[in-house]
């Protein structure tokens, strides 16, 4: 098949059938799971195991209506918990859907955008820079092509790649610069990325929200142990049935174990996520929004984020600064003719529509972050360089005054002078110039060349940019501008915006640090100018070593190793592949603002998490306490297990609205972590003030009311479940509950919940588990006993220095 037979790609009949055959070209990296496999999953939980055992268990034993009670308090359990994680699944499948990547190819002869999951062997795809190789390639034609293959090969530097030798494009590397027309010949686990995917096993890094969550496991883990062997042991030493003196033990296991937190987490976050979207900002995997709720340092770019984003030529002028039709022709020339990179300088250029004679471009000198230019030679051996002012004056002999070519000598300080005027005045100077005569094209022919002139452009600051770092402070993150732009721009663009200027360092200073200097001068710097990619890379090193939470803020193909090494990793929907496919949060628009947003949006999530972690711990650590030590001292058990894992199911339904609940402005204004210390302290001293009212149910009701079993367990139910209700209320919040009330949804289901507790014992309307309808004494003293434990926590709360 010749190449232009290739060049009319696959029809869609072929291409539908090679999908097929091979399936998608994907190496899953996320794992999705059916709505089957998520209901399995409720069910195959260790804490919903213990409960099905036990349940089959009493059936075996002949006692089927407690059998039937478990599993009454089993369904409804999973149910719900099977609901809100199929939510949250389906939501992160929309937004992944909403970021997959596309890629150009030719189909039916005819240029179309395809999902890269659907892209099969054979197809005919078309590069750019900064696109991602969405499969194994042969080269079929390409111009000045170099591909980064470090994430294949770990080389540093890009190769060079020919279609004369019909070279291999892997899948996983990217274009940094060059156009090129290439054939899928491998897809998915069959490409050379795939298998090495296979092949190794790789540990993701630990977040600190996950770090979190694993210690508060072992922290509950080593509590249960405790009280299981402690509380067995005891009821055995009693000479309770071994078997009556098992399963209340393991109830109070269950008691004691949050079953409700993957399932809060689910709804936080994906609650989270449906917020951040309607924010325009997307995310990747659900934990990228606790990751944005601890960021303590954003590094950011100016272009577009401070700045507005479009570049306008305002002049084109010569050395003596008069503006100059030909400076501006040849900076609109190179533009056009070459292909190394698409970049906001050039974009602007071509706005202009210059009309020019037509020259074809015979070859190019790739523009890179290290030369800062890039040129291109014309069919009459005219080369132009246009790039950075100070790499492009350091190839010049002579220069153009008017008609005449003089020596550049006696203009080179007029020159620098010029620059640093025009820069000075916030401008961003693009430098041009010329050589004739040459045959042919490589590096060492920028040389000896003639300096036309400067283009001035333009980005103006955005009009919410200073409203957007006020925000960033009042959440205590500092904002780190990192820019390639001079030291000269990015003072004046920070100074407008409020940065703080006093100190600008440069890239050519960083290099001559180490990284104890780096992180010394990072301390109290916040403006970093003429930055390539290794030195981006140092500071985001550097501040992670130190200890922060680094967010990077990139778009550019030169942007890619520092968006991988950072924590928050964001990106914006119009960036390169390379670009998006490493960040774990993506803008639909590049505004800082929307940042700020995301930040304080994962805050609330964090601190909802949270919420429920400490206050359903230490309220069931009171209760479990208590059974336990009353076990050891009353003549019957003092909640039979059923009535044990009704209390836990039906404490933990108003902590499933704790997703939605509001959260204090002065929680947001800093970033939180899991202290598993305060976790510890707070568990202890609130579950023993749960413990006093508990042993106080005790005391009146057996001493003063005489009561039954049957009156104690109703009696003492009915209080436990409000306590844990008024718990929510009062210790969701620093504040007085009076000026902080909970949100709507949280508040009307801890009202309906409450009411149920006090139908209990008024009413009777779970007699079926044993909690028979009592006497008004006992119905006041549910109430004076929760009022009680309200006003006392409430009072501890404001009192203790503890960290809530």
């Amino acid at each position: 098949m010749d190449n232009s037979e290739l060049l009319q790609g696959l029809s869609d009949e072929k291409a539908a059938e090679y999908l097929r055959i091979d399936g998608p070209n994907q190496i899953s990296s996320v794992n999705k799971f059916s709505g089957f496999q998520i209901l399995l999953r409720q069910f195959l939980s260790p804490a919903i195991l213990i409960l099905l055992i036990t349940a089959v268990i009493y059936g075996s034993l002949g006692n089927a209506h407690d059998a039937l009670i478990l599993l009454a308090i089993i369904l409804p359990s999973g149910l719900l918990t099977f609901i809100q994680e199929y939510q949250a699944e389906m939501t992160m499948n929309r937004l992944r859907a909403r970021l997959s990547l596309t890629v150009k190819t030719i189909r039916n002869g005819e240029e179309r955008e395809v999902p890269s999951e659907e892209l099969v062997r054979g197809d005919v795809v078309l590069l750019k820079p900064g696109d991602l190789i969405p499969a194994d390639l042969i080269l079929i034609s390409g111009d000045s092509l170099s591909i980064d293959e470090a994430a294949l090969t770990g080389e540093s530097f890009p190769r060079r790649k020919d279609a004369e030798r019909s070279d291999e494009l892997f899948m996983g590397t990217h274009v940094v610069s060059g156009i090129a027309i290439a054939r899928v010949v491998r897809t998915g686990s069959r490409t050379k990325y795939g298998e090495l995917a296979e092949r190794i096993s790789g540990a993701s890094i630990e977040t600190s929200f996950e770090k979190g969550l694993r210690n508060f496991g072992g922290l509950v883990a080593r509590a249960i142990l405790i009280l299981v062997i402690l509380v067995f042991s005891g009821n055995l030493i009693l000479h309770r049935p071994i078997f009556e003196s098992l399963l209340f033990s393991l109830a109070l296991a269950v008691g004691l174990t949050p079953q409700m937190l993957p399932v809060i987490i689910s709804v936080c976050l994906s609650s989270g996520a449906r917020l951040l979207a309607k924010k325009k900002v997307l995310i990747k995997r659900l934990d990228a929004i606790e990751d944005l709720g601890t960021m303590e340092i954003l590094c950011t770019d100016k272009t577009g984020t401070l700045t507005t984003g479009e570049l306008t030529l305002e002049k084109a002028i010569d050395p003596k600064d008069k503006e100059n039709e030909r400076v501006a022709l040849l900076g609109f020339e190179n533009a056009l003719l070459q292909t190394s990179s698409a970049n906001s300088v050039d974009d602007a250029l071509l706005r202009t529509n210059l009309i020019l004679p037509k020259r074809k471009k015979l070859s190019e000198i790739n523009f890179s972050f290290n030369r800062r230019r890039v040129s291109v030679l014309t069919e009459d051996q005219e080369l132009i360089t246009k790039g950075a002012f100070t790499e492009v004056i350091n190839l010049c002999k002579r220069v153009r005054v008017d008609s005449a070519i003089e020596d550049i000598g006696p203009w080179h300080t007029r020159l620098l002078a010029q620059n640093k005027r025009w820069a000075d005045q916030g401008y961003k100077v693009i430098a041009v110039a010329t050589r004739s005569n040459v045959e042919t094209v490589d590096e060492n022919m920028e040389r000896e060349m003639t300096f036309e002139g400067i283009l001035l452009l333009n980005d103006p600051p955005k009009e919410d940019a200073k409203d957007a770092l006020n925000k960033f402070h009042s959440l205590g993150i500092n904002v780190l501008l990192i820019t390639g732009d001079s030291a000269v721009s990015a003072g004046n663009i920070a100074q407008v915006v409020g940065l703080d200027s006093s100190q600008v360092v440069t890239g050519s200073e960083i290099d001559q640090w180490d990284d104890s200097k780096l992180l010394n001068v990072l301390q109290n710097t916040k403006i970093f100018a003429e930055i390539d990619p290794i030195q981006k890379l140092r500071i985001v090193t550097a501040l992670r070593h130190s200890g922060k939470v680094v967010g990077f803020l990139g778009d550019g193909i030169n942007d890619a190793a520092a968006l991988k090494l950072s924590d928050v990793s964001i990106s914006v929907e119009d960036a390169v592949e390379i670009a998006k496919s490493a960040s774990s949060v993506v803008l639909l628009e590049k505004n800082l603002m929307v940042i700020a947003d995301g930040v304080a949006i994962g805050r609330r999530t964090f601190e909802n998490t949270v919420k429920y972690v400490r206050i359903t711990i230490s309220a069931s650590f009171g209760n479990v306490l208590s059974m336990a030590l009353a076990s050891f001292f009353l003549p019957f058990l003092p909640m039979l297990p059923t009535q044990i894992l009704l209390l836990n199911f039906l404490s933990d339904v108003p902590a499933l609205a704790i997703s939605s609940d509001r959260v204090d402005p002065e929680d947001l204004g800093h970033s939180r972590r899991w202290h598993m210390k305060d976790v510890g302290h707070f568990m202890v001293f609130f579950g023993i003030i749960s413990s006093i009212f508990d042993i106080l149910v005790f005391s009146v009701s057996l001493s003063l009311f005489d009561a039954t079993p049957e009156e104690l367990r109703s009696t003492w139910f009915a209080t436990s479940l409000i306590t844990e209700v008024l718990a929510i209320v009062i210790l969701r919040t620093k504040r007085s509950v009076l000026k902080s009330l909970p949100s709507r949804a949280l508040l009307v289901v801890c009202i309906i919940v409450t009411i149920l507790a006090l139908t209990i014992p008024g009413l009777g309307i779970l007699q079926i588990f044993g909690l028979p309808r009592v006497g008004l004494k006992y119905f006041l003293l549910v109430l004076v006993l929760s009022t009680g434990y309200g006003l006392l926590t409430e009072y501890a709360k404001r009192s203790t220095h503890l960290n809530l």
